[in-house]
């Protein structure tokens, strides 16, 4: 099965049609493995899922109606795939967190069950160039390998859909696997080599599973409007993120701060800050292994530092549940919406891939191009 590519340089030839074009996914197949279970995602010979929801953690309930006194149709286990029917506010569910989700055979709380994309057919690049490319996994999850195709071993990570790699290189597998052995379809002989900047090693992942970020979904947001009239306000209490032009809200968010581990304060610091440097992802990691406070995260994506000391707003795809602090700190905030933030905020993001790792040595910008943080 030959695989679709296109250099970079045509790529950028394409122009915003013919790039969406291009990059249209193929239809998915799924097969069961031993890995998770895929429910049905057909409540009838009609209805098709609008999305599809990864359960976080095992034992996250579907219930009968959207509400935590419904009976409980069943329990799904960690990384479960479902088809998400429908979405809806309703009056149960955490203080701060009504939102549910509807699956093929009930409802979850979406705390525990994060939207995941599911396009396996992607178009791949040929070359990296010398610098490399961006891209996301567009499939829930994948099991990274330590070479190119499926039967080299895995390495330590199972990476998320949504997550933001760096391709360092395009390689070719030496077998195509049998597709009803496939989890998530659609994988042929390209692959990419990813970079890792916190723990450099060999990490594999199949072309057709990571769609390639264009420039033009990273243009900046309102960039017209001057530095000093941009302005952002995380309030603590509210668990929640305001943007302004000037005087004028444009953007608001639940999001979820930092709290105290294991006796540590770990709290987003209040006072008045900047932002200064963004990255599309960021390996984060923390604490020792095995204790309730550690973390180890590849691929954290749309990453704005505010505060010197490392504190962000950034993506999250570990909890799926704003309104409450519970990060190391960092500002906690939907892909998407942590996203509109690394668009809009100063400084312009650098369009060059080289500079978008944050080893780069911190230099303080120039005070009329930056965005001023306040978190009260």
């Amino acid at each position: 099965m030959m695989s679709k590519t296109l250099s970079r340089r045509n790529l950028l030839k394409l122009g915003t049609a013919g790039i969406v074009g291009a990059l249209l996914p193929g239809r998915s197949a799924f097969g069961l493995t031993d890995q998770a279970s895929f429910a049905a995602s057909r409540r009838n010979n009609e209805d098709e899922p609008k999305g599809y929801g990864l359960a976080l953690a095992g034992g996250t309930l579907v219930r009968a109606e959207p509400s935590i006194n419904a009976k409980k149709v069943r329990a799904l286990k960690r990384d479960d795939v479902v088809g998400i029917f429908d979405q809806m506010e309703t009056k149960s569910g955490s203080a701060y967190n009504k939102l549910w989700y509807q699956v093929d055979d009930g409802y979850v709380h979406s705390a525990n069950l994060l939207e995941v994309p599911n396009s396996s057919g992607n178009v791949a690049l040929a070359e990296a160039g010398e610098h490399g490319f961006w891209v996301e996994l567009s499939v829930p999850y994948f099991d990274v390998r330590s070479g190119p195709g499926m039967s080299a071993g895995r390495s330590k990570y199972r990476y998320y859909g949504g997550t933001v790699y760096k391709v360092k290189d395009v390689v070719k597998a030496d077998s195509v696997p049998d597709e009803s052995k496939l989890l998530f379809g659609a994988i042929d002989e390209t692959w990419y080599m990813l970079d890792d900047e916190q723990f450099p090693g060999r990490y594999f992942v199949p072309a057709s599973y990571m769609r390639v970020i264009t420039e033009d979904e990273i243009a900046p947001i309102s960039e017209e409007v001057s530095a000093r009239d941009k302005t952002i306000t995380v309030d603590l209490k509210e668990q929640r993120v305001y943007c302004y032009e000037k005087d004028k809200e444009v953007f608001t968010a639940r999001c979820a701060s930092g709290r105290n581990y294991n006796g540590g304060n770990f709290q987003t610091p209040k006072g008045e800050h900047f932002s200064y440097r963004k990255t599309p992802s960021q390996h984060m990691w923390g604490g020792a292994v095995g204790d309730d406070g550690s973390f180890d995260l590849p691929g954290i994506p749309w990453v704005t530092y505010f505060v010197t000391t490392g504190v962000a707003f950034h993506g999250t795809y570990w909890h799926n549940d704003y309104g409450q602090p519970r990060s190391h700190g960092c500002v906690n905030l939907t892909a998407a919406n942590s996203k509109w933030i690394f668009r809009w905020t100063r400084p312009v993001h650098d369009p060059a891939p080289k500079n978008w790792y944050t080893s780069v040595a911190w230099r303080k910008p120039n005070p009329e191009e930056i965005t001023v943080v306040k978190v009260v």
